[in-house]
């Protein structure tokens, strides 16, 4: 498996398809497994998985299978001997008929003819036509850039005998203002000057506004930072207080607004207790008040 940009529509009875192969200098496996079997799928590329589809084109050994390292699923149809991908919404089965080798460069041009389609989803108009919007078909451009694709015009089959009164465009000097959409010259109705006499433009030099009001911004946010880290601060050294007293030993319920204080035995041991520091000779790690939220507040 690998991933074609120059695929062709060749003709349409018998309905061909073919794409461009690049010069054999190195191993094609893709072009060994035609010659060999005589059957390829042609699969449309959905925007869903065309990362995935684009690494095929990495140089694998012949005996790595792409939809294995890419993480793609082979799907067989109908008896069809080669694969299919899975999560493709367009897939075309086709039957090798020739090559035709191009001398300039090197290249052959593969040529099958299609023996199946299938199209999921509603992908399929009434005229048969595909939209490529609702099958999630992608475009490419060069070799690695692609595109989702946008609802397009329909026009008729071209014939001379409807053809539209088409106009050559009026060649409009560079210096006329005219508005495309409306069709009028509109310089009087233009907010500036437009004409070569007129006022010339002056671009203010902002150089120092920005760099003042930049400054006063900065000054700013370096002042709530450092309003919002003494708070952040405060917060954690409020939580692990809580903590603490909250793990302390004590066999009695605290009550809202009396003072409690924290004391700690020789084993490590913490206890809160009413006997305030100064009745007795404990390690004392600090007072605290419960407020109505069930918080300590260290005092």
């Amino acid at each position: 498996m690998a991933i074609f940009s120059s695929v062709i529509h060749l003709g349409s009875d018998p309905a061909l398809l073919g794409f461009i192969l690049r010069p054999d200098t190195v191993p094609r496996h893709t072009y060994d497994n035609i010659l060999e079997t005589s059957v390829f799928t042609v699969n449309h590329v959905k925007h869903t998985f065309a990362e995935k589809a684009h690494y095929t084109a990495a140089k694998f050994e012949k005996d790595e299978s792409e939809f294995e390292k890419c993480g793609l699923q082979p799907h067989f149809i109908s008896g069809f001997e080669a694969p299919y991908v899975k999560e493709s919404k367009v897939k075309i089965g086709l039957r090798f008929v020739e090559e035709k080798s191009i001398e300039t460069n090197g290249c052959k041009l593969i040529i099958g003819a299609i023996e199946h389609i299938y199209i999921e989803g509603e992908g399929l108009h009434q005229d048969g036509g595909l939209d490529l919007v609702e099958l999630g078909t992608m475009a490419i451009s060069g070799v690695n850039r692609y595109h989702r694709t946008a609802e397009g015009q329909i026009f008729p089959y071209p014939r001379t005998s409807e053809l539209p009164q088409f106009e050559v465009e009026e060649e409009k000097p560079s210096y006329a203002v005219y508005d495309e959409e409306s069709g009028k010259y509109n310089a009087s109705l233009l907010p500036y000057a437009s004409d070569v006499g007129g006022p010339a433009f002056k671009v203010t030099d902002l150089t120092l506004w920005k760099n003042t009001s930049a400054g006063k911004v900065s000054s700013h946010f370096k002042s709530r930072f450092e309003e919002l880290k003494g708070e952040y601060q405060a917060m954690i050294e409020q939580f692990s207080w809580n903590e603490t007293v909250y793990t302390a030993k004590f066999s009695f319920e605290p009550v809202v607004g009396e003072t409690y204080h924290l004391y700690e035995k020789q084993d490590g041991e913490r206890f809160l207790s009413l006997i305030p520091p100064d009745s007795w000779n404990r390690s004392h790690l600090g007072s605290f008040q419960l407020n109505t939220e069930k918080m300590w507040v260290k005092i």
